[in-house]
């Protein structure tokens, strides 16, 4: 996974053959500014649900693991239950 960069850093990153101009409207204006750090949240966030989703799927395969484990054992004792009658 990437390190998400600073607000500045990121709209820079996205639009790299304006950053004087980014960097001028950052410093002056609070309605870009405010964009630029809804942004930077979106982008955060993302980032945040592709850990979670990283971490779920690893636990959905131990998951799979586990009731194939369980499978074969429960169907040890099934088998040994009809033999037994």
């Amino acid at each position: 996974m990437n390190a998400i960069p600073t607000e500045i850093g990121l709209i820079n990153s996205r639009f790299p053959d304006h950053k004087s101009v980014i960097e001028d409207l950052y410093k002056t204006d609070s309605d870009f500014k405010s964009l630029c750090a809804d942004l930077f949240l979106c982008a955060k966030m993302i980032a945040d649900f592709e850990v979670e989703i990283t971490e779920k799927q690893h636990a959905v395969i131990e998951y799979r693991e586990i009731i194939k484990d369980l499978e074969k054992e429960l169907s040890m004792v099934i088998k040994s239950a009809n033999t037994g009658e």
